[in-house]
């Protein structure tokens, strides 16, 4: 199933769920006749895993109307509960800023003309008075430039008004186009970075070339098992729990994330070897000790374990050589008993 909200969309389904869902999912595509492409595939795959409700109350609605699903609503469906209306939440924010933007300027633009005449006619009368003689013709230019100064004040209250809608009108992009950027690097289920958001943060550390960091990758051990003796929703809330500690250890200075499935990274800035160690040994003793509980009966889930490598950043590192190294020490970790920690 993916994770709801996640953008783009992570599939956690062990292989024995994906294939009985592939089973499932070919007749389907067959039966209405579309194409077997990536979004058909995957509106039918959340179909009939059953995860995505909103998705699977549309599609019901449609089948109980016997009405053919064809390939544009499967793509209007792909968008709306796969994608979460990602790309137009993009496309509205980005047009909104334009239209922010060119409105500013038109009201810029409006004022400055204003100020270019009222300096004209400033000079105009300026020339005009050197030539008059006459009181009463005097009072008579003295009022126009009043006149004209007070119509480039209102003219600057105007467009005081305006910029400050327009800085209001930004401010609610900003905070939209920042729930779009959480979203898009958010793994949905455990709140951690995704692996797409990973996968850029390794690159900029390894881009940076001269500071100090360490890749912890963790697995948690005999995962399948829970999984098979709990169900997928305990499954999901353990997932859920060593992801809070790692959040707690992470705090603002450090990075966490879900590499993928029960695998997840923790990126170590300005910390010794030792250092490292003995945070990925407190993360490890603090799970295998949380005596986790079902809810409903109180049954207790038994020891949970986790397996660590740790990678140190290198110069002429690069992402795919930092995990490699850190998957390298995780598999001793488990060749050696699991509940370990090693170094690479």
């Amino acid at each position: 199933m993916s994770a709801n909200k996640s953008f783009p969309p992570v599939y956690t389904d062990p292989a024995q769920q994906a294939t009985e869902n592939l089973r499932q999912v070919i007749p389907l595509i067959n039966k209405h006749k579309t194409p077997i492409n990536p979004v058909n595939y995957a509106v039918w795959y959340e179909y009939v895993s059953g995860e995505n409700q909103k998705l699977n109350t549309e599609i019901d609605v449609l089948l109980n109307n016997n009405q053919l699903i064809s390939s544009k609503v499967t793509q209007s469906l792909y968008e709306k509960y796969v994608l979460h209306g990602m790309p137009e939440r993009l496309e509205k924010a980005n047009t909104g800023l334009s239209l922010v933007v060119d409105n500013t300027l038109e009201n810029i633009n409006k004022v400055a003309s204003s100020t270019d005449d009222y300096i004209a006619d400033l000079t105009q009368s300026q020339n005009t008075l050197d030539s008059y003689s006459d009181i009463d013709e005097l009072k008579a230019t003295v009022q126009d430039i009043l006149s004209n100064t007070q119509t480039l004040l209102n003219n600057s209250h105007v467009l005081k008004n305006d910029l400050n809608q327009s800085s209001r009108e930004i401010e609610q992009l900003k905070e939209e186009l920042a729930i779009v950027k959480e979203i898009a690097q958010t793994d949905a289920l455990t709140g951690l970075l995704n692996r797409g958001a990973l996968d850029k943060e390794l690159s900029t550390l390894c881009q940076q070339a001269s500071r100090k960091a360490a890749v912890l990758l963790f697995d948690l051990d005999h995962f399948k098992q829970v999984n098979d003796s709990f169900g997928h929703v305990i499954g999901d809330k353990i997932l859920q729990f060593f992801s809070s500690i790692l959040k707690e250890k992470a705090g603002k200075e450090h990075i966490a994330a879900r590499f993928g499935g029960e695998e997840m990274v923790l990126i170590l800035f300005d910390l010794s070897q030792q250092e490292a160690i003995d945070i990925a040994n407190t993360i490890r003793t603090q799970y295998s000790t949380s005596k986790l509980k079902q809810t409903k009966s109180g049954q207790e889930i038994g020891e949970l374990t986790v397996s660590a490598g740790i990678s140190l950043f290198q110069i002429g590192d690069t992402p795919t050589s930092l995990i490699d190294r850190a998957d390298q020490a995780l598999y001793k970790s488990k060749e050696n008993g699991r509940n370990q920690v090693h170094v690479n």
